[in-house]
């Protein structure tokens, strides 16, 4: 029976909850960031309700239309499921810190600190983005595995932890499909230290119930994707760069070592350098462990093992993106704590806390006022020759959908439907001009691959309903807007900065569109 110390549990819980209502209030009210382009397609597609969606599953839309009807859609709105899910993980991890050490303080103050300190997870709680779901779903399964040792260990029934676990999983597959990797290795886990669940109380309507709630967040984005020919299973195979993928192959032959060096320096940067690799050497406990603690170890380890593996693998067909091994980080944060505070010298922990510390809380600090601070910060970089912040992902978008709306009035064009040549602006525009009509998006037109507007019968673009009408065409250069729409005609209202890049805008009165979606 694990030891309890309350002390500690206030830690667990404190910690997230307090970083919450800074979250909340700093970013939230005080300096909030205008929305980037990805944010603002989840709120957009939050308007066409539907069981999933082209590139993503259900989840995080479900999550801003919840939090939208509460609290409106204003940026606090609209993030505020990012901000709970950052906690809810917190809570998570800190709470399996607790029961891999035993409720040793300084590993579960390291882990929980740890957490708010990891920069992915700094980023991604900022954002309204798959990721923090994701993590929180996993976190809670991979908590409820180790609940499932614990009950099976105590003699109890393992039936809730099963469906926990169950539970954790089908809520992060409907944010991220990835999810199903570490249900993979939380099976896997499980399935090693089956002799100690062979005859648990509870273990088979446990583990039917734990399928069965994963199945039942697996199975909106099934029934939608049955009904369209299995549309994201394409676009998942063009991240792999595979034959039936919608963004091209790539040959084995074609491998470029600098792809893995680039996941590699991925998984570290993601988290910070210092504490990324904090966590991997972790993999290499050296000091004896207890029964308990050895169990614990393997499961958490699988956990992440099969994410890191499996990106592994896709960064020999192609390049890969710096969070989509977030996953693996909340099962191998405690793990770090422990090596850290078991196999390291007094020395070597203050120096290593003192380090991560000390670039955790300007990371912080930096995004909490991104906004007031970041101009000035940019300014001092840019003077010594480097890079800035890219703040233009979170700013400038108002201003260009004013600047747009400006143009449209001074041409007598107010209402003209507005089309963008790709997802990201038409989702921006929807929501930062006036009234938030109704955007247009004309990638698949353009030679680009599909999007989800592409789906909704509300946006649906090229359509005969457009025929003999005067848009307004954003992003793209001339020439392919003539290839593309062959417009009867066409001419340029000026050119506007969005992203530190400058969008020519058009007006054009469009022929007869033969052939194109109803």
């Amino acid at each position: 029976m694990l030891k309890r110390d309350h002390s500690l549990l206030y830690w667990v819980w404190g910690v997230p909850l307090a970083v919450l209502l800074l979250r909340c209030l700093f970013q939230g009210f005080l300096y909030p960031w205008e929305l980037s382009g990805d944010e603002a397609q989840y709120w957009d597609w939050s308007r066409h309700p539907s069981l999933s969606y082209y590139t993503k599953g259900p989840g995080v839309t479900w999550l801003i239309t919840v939090t939208t009807s509460l609290f409106g859609d204003g940026i606090f709105g609209i993030r505020l499921g990012s901000f709970l899910c950052h906690a809810i993980a917190g809570v998570a991890v800190g709470s399996i810190a607790c029961r891999l050490s035993d409720h040793h303080p300084p590993t579960v103050l390291t882990t929980v600190i740890g957490y708010q300190l990891l920069l992915g997870y700094q980023i991604g709680g900022s954002l309204i983005t798959v990721d923090m779901m994701m993590v929180a779903g996993w976190s809670i399964a991979t908590l409820g595995a180790l609940q499932i040792l614990e009950k099976a260990e105590e003699g109890t029934s393992v039936r809730i932890p099963f469906w926990i676990m169950g539970l954790g999983l089908g809520f992060a597959f409907l944010a991220k499909y990835t999810a199903l990797l570490g249900a993979l290795g939380l099976g896997v886990a499980l399935w090693l230290q089956r002799s100690r669940l062979t005859g648990a109380n509870g273990l088979r309507p446990g583990i039917s119930g734990a399928c069965g709630f994963l199945l039942l967040g697996m199975l909106p984005v099934i029934l939608w994707n049955a009904q369209r020919g299995w549309p994201t299973v394409e676009h998942l195979l063009g991240h792999l760069h595979v034959p039936g993928g919608d963004s091209g192959t790539t040959s084995w032959l074609e491998y470029d070592p600098t792809w893995t060096l680039k996941y590699l320096a991925q998984v570290l940067s993601l988290a910070g350098p210092l504490l990324g690799w904090i966590m991997l050497r972790s993999f290499f406990l050296r000091n004896p462990v207890t029964p308990q603690q050895s169990g614990i170890i393997s499961v958490l380890r699988w956990s992440a093992l099969p994410l890191l593996v499996f990106y592994l693998l896709v960064s020999i067909k192609g390049p890969t993106e710096g969070n989509w091994t977030v996953g693996a980080y909340a099962p191998l944060l405690p793990l770090g704590a422990f090596w850290l505070q078991h196999e390291c010298s007094e020395l070597q922990k203050r120096i290593w806390c003192i380090l991560v510390g000390i670039r955790g809380l300007l990371t912080g600090i930096l995004l909490l006022t991104l906004i007031s601070s970041a101009p000035t910060l940019n300014s001092w970089l840019n003077s010594a020759g480097l890079n800035g912040l890219p703040i233009h992902r979170v700013s400038g978008h108002q201003q260009f959908a004013d600047q747009l709306h400006e143009i449209l009035q001074a041409e007598d064009l107010p209402t003209a439907p507005v089309v963008c040549n790709y997802y990201d602006k038409t989702a921006l525009l929807a929501y930062y001009l006036p009234l938030r009509p109704e955007v247009y998006c004309a990638s698949v037109a353009l030679g680009s691959r599909p999007s989800a507007y592409d789906d909704f019968k509300t946006t649906r673009f090229p359509s005969s309903r457009f025929s003999g009408k005067q848009v307004i065409l954003v992003g793209a250069e001339l020439v392919s807007w003539k290839v593309a729409l062959q417009p009867t005609e066409i001419r340029s209202l000026g050119t506007l900065i969005q992203r530190n890049r400058p969008r020519e805008i058009f007006v054009a009165k469009l022929g007869t569109l033969e052939g194109n979606r109803p």
